[in-house]
């Protein structure tokens, strides 16, 4: 009886040791009252692979070369969260590592310094981030020396980790083969894209009394546009432009351009997980006195779907005989229009009403600029009246620029 208690002792501790074992490190979570209290740092580096992408294995920056998973002939990517008010992980990061899995077999290493991250003060934040960047060159140091390449390294940071991501790349004079960061407005990279401006976001609260969102959706969209171009091949398509205003104003529809540090890439109307179908309305009329006014756009396919620009230029001014050209976007790809519908306004409440004499009207769809050009030609838009036509394909003429 004794022997048999003993052999069940034995088998309870070996099973026991043998599930803490198999124990998967997970991501720091925390909680508010951590952050008021505070936290110091500590920095775990969870390592993914396809082997082992529900698991994660703790790498040790001091020494690569004991890890069971990390494969020096393949990528890596090195995705690093930011200040943290709450605690809690960040949403987002278990999709951005799986869907990176789907497109391939990396070496994902997340950087948890949710311990540091976590606080109320920001200024501390700011100092333990900057404490995590030696830990960082210290592990692709060891990675170097063991054969992995410097441009095979791709860094993902948002908010305060785009900073750690930046000072870590600073470190290797930017051999480090990407970095991409998220949540900054100064203009830091070789191309710095700016969804809707940068600023007010479609979809987020516009008042503070929507709570902590108020303070955070517009920060977080553009790490949410990143998954929903992972999520789905309609592509993002971004377009350089000096300025927002230009952009909207139809001014950079052009995609044929040289990158370089400084270059500024606008979208507008990206709101995940949709994509925005982009095209240029180009318009010539014959009134002799300068209007001023805005264009509404409504496209609708062979099977009656209809959907409306959703993109907000500014005032166009119509000059006779001149091109005015207008950028409109929509959420839905219409390989077949068969009507386009126009609506002129000047958004005034007093005064006449004006005529747009339109001699010239071509739609250019950008995002498929293999399709056919369409057009319609000597039409009157009365203002606030919507006027739909069925287009025909556009003659080859070269129209007027401004």
């Amino acid at each position: 009886m004794c022997s048999l208690k003993i052999i069940l002792i034995k088998c309870f501790f070996y099973l026991y040791f043998t599930n803490l074992g198999q124990e998967c490190p997970k991501f720091t979570d925390l909680n508010f009252g951590n952050a008021v209290i505070g936290t110091d740092l500590k920095v775990q580096l969870l390592l993914y692979t396809r082997k082992n992408k529900d698991c994660a294995e703790l790498l040790d920056e001091h020494n690569i070369t004991t890890s069971t998973h990390f494969n020096v002939t393949k990528n890596i990517v090195v995705i690093i969260h930011g200040y943290r008010f709450t605690g809690s992980p960040p949403i987002w990061i278990d999709t951005i590592k799986n869907l990176l899995l789907e497109k391939q077999d990396f070496n994902i290493i997340i950087v948890d310094w949710n311990r540091g991250a976590t606080t109320v003060n920001y200024f501390s934040a700011v100092s333990s981030a900057k404490k995590v960047v030696p830990i960082l060159t210290h592990l692709i140091d060891q990675m170097l020396e063991n054969d992995v390449a410097v441009d095979s390294i791709y860094m993902i940071g948002v908010s305060l980790g785009a900073h750690i991501a930046g000072f870590v790349g600073k470190t290797y004079n930017g051999k480090i083969g990407r970095i991409t960061g998220f949540g900054l407005k100064e203009s830091l990279g070789n191309i710095d894209f700016y969804p809707n401006g940068g600023i007010d976001q479609p979809g987020c609260p516009k008042t503070i009394l929507s709570g902590s969102s108020y303070f955070k959706c517009d920060h977080q969209r553009s790490v949410f546009l990143y998954i929903s171009s992972l999520q789905h091949d309609c592509g993002i398509t971004a377009y350089p432009c000096e300025s927002y205003k230009d952009y909207r104003n139809g001014k950079c529809m052009s995609c044929n351009f040289k990158s370089s540090p400084g270059t500024y890439a606008h979208l507008a109307g990206a709101r995940p997980p949709r994509a925005l179908y982009h095209y240029s309305l180009d318009i010539i009329t014959w009134n002799k006195s300068t209007r001023r006014g805005f264009i509404n756009i409504k496209i609708t396919d062979n099977s009656g779907n209809t959907i409306e620009s959703r993109i907000n230029s500014d005032v166009a001014v119509f000059q006779q005989y001149r091109q005015t050209k207008i950028l409109a976007g929509f959420y839905l790809d219409f390989g077949n229009i068969s009507t386009i519908g126009l609506t002129f306004s000047t958004r005034s409440t007093v005064g006449p009403k004006y005529k747009l004499r339109v001699l010239e009207m071509r739609l250019k769809p950008l995002s498929h600029p293999e399709r056919i050009q369409l057009c319609r030609y000597d039409l009157i838009l009365v203002e606030n009246i919507e006027t739909s036509f069925i287009p025909v394909p556009c003659y080859e003429i070269n129209m007027q620029d401004n």
